[in-house]
């Protein structure tokens, strides 16, 4: 490389280049150190160490691999270049050679207390928890009062599991280091972790009244407040943050969210354009996933989801080699291995959707295996996807490079994604190419337009072939709808109509998608069919009786002249007890430009009919595939006139409705949106096409015949 000016050479050369090195000088240490090396005839072997640690300070990791590597085969003594050395080495991603140097600092300098905690960091970027929890726990017990000693041991703890000893931990640093805002914070996230978010929002409160200012305490204790439901508190401190970081992409996206979550649509517009031109300006970390039920285009939507997947894409240089072909096996008769990784393996309505396809794979043809990185609630979905699949893996809080490699390891054929950019994706996982073949389905509706993944799989409906040039995935058109469903949907008995607030003579227009899918227009289209049928009431969903949106909702309403008692509120509850809520429900109206997905199927499969307004962008168009795939396509309208006159009409005539109701229930055993052995063959189609695509080279988009 290249340095820039004179190098410094003179006698104390070294002790220059250190005290710049200290005081944050890069360029002065970088010049003296250069100075002193060209001014001796021997190379000095703390110079070279100072020289490489300069270089990793500056990102230049293989000079600085080379300058410390020439130093430690002058004096392997020296505990301190062989710590510098693991850490870039932990930047270069060379796993195997950072526990080679881990060890041999450890076996310098065993008793000494700072060089056992900062190997205990080293070891946890390598996922080597038993090795990392030795040496912090040695540490601590070396140095008892060595705050960094019990940080990496509670980061230690917190990998194997053991949240309370790792809380302690954690607890005891922070009191050795009061100052320290990443112990405040690690304190704060082990307590959330433990489900104590009431006590995790205290100690964030504490920390911020010593560092009132730090983005990182700002950012966790919104998301804090986020996850505790006090969706005020959040918008506030997103927007302090936001005072300190304009252009902060995560802050701005959040806060745009918990404004919908609330219903709270002042200003609403503004933060929506502003989104808008962040993403022309390709800020980063702006939420895909929040862009899509906010005005937006597909063009925008793929260049906003372009931004946040280039953020996962490791430098070619450091790219992994893909995994070697199992030879041995790799013939025409063996199964074809296909791979589902996703967090929402548990009661979530991805695994709703799913658990019957997974059952009802060809098990003579496809091995299934299943990669979990979310939770385990221990519930009854839980155990029916585990059954469904040969093989499952639970691969929670572990890093990204450790899934990739256990994915690999099992060499899959395709490896389908079904997370996208919703919260707590395995993203960067996939951006190290485990499979040779990646597709994406279900989780997310638009483009990950990221490089990492081949297909999409799509209909025809949510993403036509004149839409397909603002996907940057290769489009898999499978017969009817796309989205997965079967017929094992249980209602509870339904409740009262008046213990759920509801006249025994309305007319219940339903709407149960969360309230972040709501919008002024969304209302001004409700307003109007409500204004057209004085009988009817509008049924929305809340997160609890205490939810803001309610009133926020019905001030709402009134400001658009509809009665506050026309507006009626359900709360969360099991999926059974849910389900016999549409037992009550006449008609369920659709939302935009993010339409219902899960729940649309939800309404559909108890018999409710729904009225959709075909958007222009995938969120916006799957209530029209669903409701063509249940036969009833003409419950699907074309514009927001038509959406309203629509629903008007079907309000006011219990008739139609009853026919409507007729032909759900024939759709319920006879139409293709409830078949998930139909939906079976077709995506075992189109990864045994994708797979013959990649045999011969080619990445292209085809359509899955029916049958």
């Amino acid at each position: 490389m290249n340095i820039p000016g004179q190098p410094v050479a003179h006698p104390n050369a070294y002790l220059h280049a250190l005290a710049s090195y200290r005081a944050g000088r890069l360029r002065d240490a970088l010049q003296a150190c250069v100075g002193h090396l060209q001014s001796t005839h021997t190379p000095y072997p703390a110079t070279l160490a100072l020289l490489g640690r300069v270089l990793a300070d500056s990102g230049h990791y293989p000079e600085a691999l080379r300058e410390l590597t020439r130093a430690l085969d002058l004096d392997a003594t020296d505990t301190s270049a062989w710590l510098s050395l693991a850490l870039v080495n932990v930047r270069l991603k060379h796993w195997q050679s950072v526990q080679e140097c881990v060890l041999k600092a450890l076996s310098n300098s065993p008793l000494d207390a700072e060089v056992n905690a900062v190997s205990a960091g080293l070891l946890l970027e390598i996922d080597d928890y038993p090795g990392a929890h030795e040496a912090a726990q040695r540490a601590s017990i070396l140095a008892p009062t060595f705050a960094p000693g019990w940080f990496n041991l509670a980061l230690a703890l917190q990998a194997d599991g053991s949240l309370a000893a790792a809380l302690d931990a954690a607890r005891r640093a922070r009191s050795l280091d009061p100052g320290n805002p990443a112990a405040s914070g690690l304190v704060a996230e082990l307590e959330a972790d433990a489900g104590d978010l009431a006590a995790a929002r205290v100690t964030l409160a504490d920390a911020l009244l010593r560092h009132p200012d730090n983005p990182a305490l700002l950012m966790q204790s919104a998301w804090a407040a986020q996850r505790a439901g006090d969706l005020h508190a959040a918008t506030d401190t997103y927007t302090r943050l936001l005072a300190l970081q304009p252009h902060n992409g995560a802050a701005v996206s959040q806060l745009i969210f918990c404004h919908k979550q609330l219903l709270d649509w002042s200003g609403l517009d503004g933060f929506q354009q502003r989104f808008r031109q962040e993403v022309a300006a390709g800020t980063p970390l702006l939420t895909p996933f929040s862009f899509l039920s906010d005005p937006s285009t597909r063009a925008e939507q793929r260049q906003c989801a372009k931004t946040w997947g280039e953020g996962f894409i490791p430098d070619e240089a450091l790219r992994p080699a893909p995994p070697a072909a199992e030879t041995p096996t790799e013939t025409p008769a063996r199964r074809l291995r296909i791979g589902y990784l996703s967090g929402d393996f548990y009661e979530h309505p991805t695994a709703v959707l799913l658990a019957g396809v997974l059952e009802r794979h060809d098990r003579a043809r496809f091995e299934v295996f299943a990669y979990s990185t979310g939770p385990d609630d221990a519930s009854p979905m839980r155990a029916r996807v585990i059954a469904a699949c040969e093989h499952f893996t639970d691969l929670r809080e572990r890093r990204a490079e450790t899934i990739a490699a256990r994915i690999a390891a099992d060499h899959l054929d395709v490896l389908v994604d079904l997370k996208g950019y919703t919260e707590g994706a395995p993203t960067a996982a996939l951006a190290l190419r485990p499979a040779p073949v990646q597709a994406h389905w279900v989780g997310y509706p638009a483009t990950l337009a990221a490089p990492f993944i081949d297909y999409l799989l799509v209909d025809r409906i949510v993403a036509p072939p004149q839409h397909a040039a603002d996907y940057a995935e290769a489009l898999v058109w499978l017969p009817d709808a796309c989205q997965p469903n079967d017929r094992s949907r249980i209602a509870a008995t339904p409740p009262s109509r008046q213990s759920v607030g509801l006249g025994d003579t309305d007319v219940v227009l339903a709407s149960f998608n969360a309230a972040w899918k709501s919008n002024p227009p969304v209302f001004d289209a409700w307003a109007r069919v409500l204004a057209a049928t004085p009988r009817s009431v509008l049924w929305l969903m809340a997160r609890h009786g205490a939810d803001p949106a309610i009133a926020n909702a019905r001030r709402e309403m009134a400001n658009r002249g509809i009665a506050s008692e026309r507006i009626v509120f359900a709360t969360r509850r099991t999926q059974p007890a849910y389900l016999a809520l549409y037992l009550h429900a006449d008609l369920f109206l659709d939302t935009w430009p993010y339409n219902a997905h899960t729940t649309a199927s939800d309404a559909l499969w108890m018999g409710c009919p729904m009225v959709t307004w075909l958007g222009d962008t995938f969120a916006g168009r799957v209530g029209a595939s669903l409701v063509s795939a249940a036969g009833l396509g003409e419950l699907a309208t074309d514009s927001v006139a038509a959406y309203i006159e629509l629903a008007v009409a079907l309000a006011s005539d219990a008739a139609r409705r009853a026919s409507l109701r007729v032909r759900l229930a024939e759709a319920r055993t006879h139409s293709p949106l409830f078949d998930a052995d139909a939906m079976a063959r077709h995506v075992e189609r189109a990864y045994a096409t994708m797979v013959e695509q990649h045999r011969s080279g080619v990445v292209a988009s085809f359509e899955v015949p029916r049958g």
